[in-house]
């Protein structure tokens, strides 16, 4: 009998260890934006576990002919997420530019991010958020309303 229930619980153990484990989401995007003269196209890994967001991986790529509009898109951009992590906390990031383009890697680390701070200051909708973590659903509603394609 006791080694019957040692079985039990390690296949409890195993059951709950296979199904928290960490899986991923990828978004995809590519703005045209003719008027503008650039292109961007953004790659966003979102990984989570039990439908929570616990890091996102974001690869975005400015394009263009015109290089005041590669120089506003370093400047805004760099920024844009020395603001986001000075803010709320959880962002690195790299910002590469040449004469064509301006690369960016951005990690987020959602478990350092201060949500209920990005709810309170309106960056962030409170329905995608359960118990302040941030929902997947929540996350691809985002990307999705931006022109993103999820791979769900």
């Amino acid at each position: 009998m006791n080694k019957l229930l040692k079985i039990l619980c390690f296949m409890f153990v195993l059951f709950l260890v296979g199904c928290s484990k960490e899986r991923y989401i990828v978004c995809k995007v590519n703005v045209n934006n003719d008027i503008q003269d650039y292109n961007m196209t953004g790659t966003y890994k979102i990984y989570y576990n039990n439908s929570y967001v616990t890091k996102i991986e974001k690869e975005e790529v400015y394009t263009s002919s015109d290089l005041d509009i590669i120089e506003y898109f370093n400047e805004a951009k760099n920024l844009e997420y020395y603001n986001l992590n000075d803010l709320y906390s959880g962002y690195i990031y790299t910002i590469k530019k040449d004469n064509e383009s301006v690369k960016l890697n951005i990690t987020v680390d959602m478990n350092l991010v201060d949500i209920k701070k990005m709810i309170k200051d309106k960056y962030l909708d409170k329905d995608y958020v359960i118990s302040n973590k941030l929902t997947t659903s929540g996350i691809v509603k985002i990307y999705e309303s931006r022109g993103a394609i999820c791979d769900i």
